[in-house]
């Protein structure tokens, strides 16, 4: 067998292991929640940021010993760098702490890095390639993104793009500043630039569209594609909204201005309240798929509001610890003064009214002046809007296309003596 061939099997086998390894991940996604659900029965929820432990640990061990028996590195500044890059993943995994299947998300994508850069090193051999690799693993990540919004019982969450691309990132400083590899060296090339400018375009690209499949698009293409109705019942991708600040609550999200509230209470309070009243029966969850951002977010989110100002009532009259019932009083009375104010007419023929005499000795229980900032549809997009997301999304491709244009590699010492001798 010739080198050559020897070569492109070698190739052809790293691709092959970062193909399998993305196709393990996105198979794991309708199982995900049940094997994490089973572990955690049996070992508690703490074992995966064991296991990330252990790992991040054994990662320490193997990285040193390459650096010191393997690659000879004994540079002070290189393991100042390991730290830093350890450091990284336990702030992460700390972060992550709450949540600690995400843990075992997080490091499981520090492995996809590894494996990225191995394919790409048999393409790409100076610095570029790390910002590639990490392209390519937000990439990954993205598609693995998408698949979980389509998953049932699965969300969409940019939060978890983040921490992927983070992961595969983190591992690439450790492969450039730890152990140094002698593969990686010289100028950044022409090819190198394109590989590295197409990956961002098409993520870029790609991360647009995802922003831009708010419910409105949702409800657009699958009328026009009936077999994918089931979309509109699951958790949305993206969703622009508006923060408001008023000055006896405080802070809340809606998916719409103050004046539109008001505006579909008026009109439409008849209608709504009777919903409420025909469902009053429903499962909280159950009211929330069936009447969800695309087929009625004023009612979504006006039953979110009063759920939650229920369930913090009935959180104070269990405890007897007078802070604490002081406390959850205060959620409640803030949620009640959003549906008041915002909700009027449809609250008040509903059956979700609470009666006034017990609102107001909530209010004489707590300081009604503290601001509030409620979580309700805290998820909404407010910062910017659509077009302003695609107005930067442009200037990035418009940037990365003048960079591909543009760049010219620096001549190596070969290429100079060649042209000193002619």
């Amino acid at each position: 067998m010739g080198e050559k061939e020897t070569a492109r099997k070698k190739i052809l086998c790293s691709w092959l292991l970062v193909c399998l390894y993305s196709i393990l991940i996105f198979l794991s996604i309708p199982i995900a929640n049940k094997i994490q659900s089973y572990i955690s029965d049996r070992w508690g929820k703490n074992i995966f940021i064991y296991i990330v432990v252990l790992v991040l640990a054994l990662g320490v061990v193997i990285l040193v010993y390459i650096s010191i028996f393997k690659r000879r590195v004994y540079t002070i500044s290189n393991y100042i760098w390991l730290l830093l890059v350890i450091g990284g993943y336990a702030y992460f995994t700390f972060m992550l702490r709450k949540i600690p299947a995400e843990a075992i998300h997080f490091l499981e994508y520090g492995i996809l890095g590894f494996l990225i850069f191995k394919a790409l090193n048999h393409h790409i051999k100076d610095r570029s390639i790390f910002l590639t690799a990490t392209a390519l693993g937000l990439l990954i990540g993205t598609i693995d993104e998408i698949l979980q919004w389509v998953a049932p019982q699965r969300i969409w969450n940019f939060h978890d793009l983040g921490i992927n691309a983070v992961s595969v990132g983190l591992f690439q400083l450790a492969i450039w500043k730890v152990i140094m590899l002698k593969t990686v060296s010289g100028n950044i090339n022409t090819r190198s630039i394109r590989i590295l400018t197409s990956m961002f375009a098409v993520e870029v690209i790609i991360i647009g569209l995802c922003l831009s499949n708010t419910p409105e698009r949702v409800a657009s293409y699958t009328d026009l594609i009936p077999q994918l109705s089931f979309l509109q019942k699951e958790e949305s991708m993206s969703e622009f909204g508006y923060k408001h600040d008023d000055p006896e609550i405080g802070t809340f999200y809606s998916r719409f201005t103050l004046k539109k509230l008001k505006e579909i209470d008026r009109n439409k309070w008849t209608d709504n309240a009777q919903i409420l009243n025909d469902t009053a029966n429903m499962n909280y969850r159950q009211f929330l798929k069936d009447f969800n951002p695309i087929t009625n977010p004023f009612l979504h989110e006006l039953r979110v509001h009063a759920y939650r100002r229920d369930a913090y009532i009935r959180k104070a009259n269990k405890t007897q610890v007078i802070d604490a019932k002081k406390e959850s009083y205060f959620i409640a009375f803030k949620e009640n003064l959003i549906l008041d104010r915002y909700f009027t007419q449809t609250m008040e023929n509903s059956i979700y009214r609470r009666n006034r005499g017990e609102i107001e000795n909530i209010e004489r229980l707590i300081d009604k002046n503290k601001k509030y900032k409620s979580p309700v549809s805290s998820n909404l997009i407010t910062n910017f809007s659509e077009t302003e997301a695609w107005l930067v999304i442009l200037f990035s491709l418009f940037l990365l296309t003048l960079l591909n244009i543009l760049y010219r590699e620096k001549p190596t010492q070969k290429n100079n003596s060649i042209r000193t001798t002619r």
